[in-house]
């Protein structure tokens, strides 16, 4: 019996390619440890990197230059600062991957980090986005006191860790923007993120809503702990005065969804005496 020739094997399906998406502000002290550690845990020809500066003045362009003379890296150098949205927006512009990962720049990741962010996302059509367990964010992703003492045993703290929790997910209604894996046919669907939000946050709480609203759902990879030194973006100003701005947008953004929606589907809202809020305010931010 005649055996079939090596040429006319059928080949192995391509890894799906993931653009990580960095935004780097003034911190290239942090930045280099994650790039580094990406460069340790993550298989080759699976990723490529765009590093979105905004407007950096701490003398990182000549590092950055460097960096960008990588096959797999791409360096995009913005005039201004453009923030978590904007950064990142012109980051998915640049995006060849099937999957985008947004990942700060005081992040640092693992041992089979990737591979296990992508197994979640593709194991179910329905999940949209998903993101790892950390030490520093907020909500069902935190890890108080998690176990490991400095970064030089992270490594071995997270492939025990990834060994324990092997497979599990958790379901999420809010995922923090430090590192966010999000399925291309996501972001065909749902859009970029909302750059009326400037600096202090909620446009990652925002983009969870739209792509909940988009019939997706948001996943926990819980056996993916990705370290985060976080709120290192925000020295020298006040992050407690632009969290409430951006807090306000988010709430007057959805609530007026709410109240057009309603009005669309009830007469009774759609006079102004019936409730609390004014046609002005139902009409005071436009929707994405």
């Amino acid at each position: 019996m005649t055996q079939p020739s090596r040429g006319s094997r059928r080949p192995r399906p391509a890894r799906p390619l993931v653009s990580i998406i960095i935004l780097c502000h003034n911190d290239w002290a942090y930045l280099k440890k994650c790039l580094a550690s990406i460069f340790r845990f993550t298989k080759p020809r699976s990723y490529e990197i765009i590093i979105v500066d905004n407007a950096s003045t701490d003398g990182v362009r000549p590092h950055l230059r460097r960096l960008s003379a990588r096959s797999n890296v791409k360096v995009l150098f913005n005039k201004e600062n453009r923030f978590f949205a904007g950064g990142n927006n012109d980051g998915i512009r640049l995006a060849r991957g099937r999957h985008v990962l947004l990942l700060n720049a005081d992040a640092v990741v693992g041992p089979e980090w990737l591979d296990r962010l992508l197994l979640c996302a593709e194991r179910d059509p329905k999940i949209g986005v998903v993101a790892p367990r950390t030490n520093h964010a907020a909500g069902v992703q935190v890890v108080k006191k998690p176990g490991y003492r400095d970064l030089r045993s992270f490594p071995t703290f997270a492939a025990r860790w990834a060994k324990r929790f092997n497979g599990q997910t958790e379901a999420a209604h809010r995922l923090i923007g430090f590192c966010l894996l999000i399925k291309r046919e996501t972001l065909d669907k749902v859009g970029l993120l909302d750059e009326r939000f400037g600096p202090g946050g909620y446009e990652d709480y925002d983009y969870c809503m739209r792509v909940r609203q988009a019939g997706y759902s948001l996943a926990v990879a819980k056996d993916v702990f990705v370290h985060h030194f976080g709120g290192k973006g925000y020295k020298g100003v006040n992050y407690d005065g632009m969290r409430l701005i951006n807090r306000e947008l988010l709430s007057r953004k959805w609530s007026d969804f709410l109240i057009r929606a309603l009005d669309d589907i009830d007469g009774y809202f759609k006079n102004p005496s019936m409730n609390n809020v004014s046609k002005a305010a139902a009409a005071r931010l436009p929707l994405s």
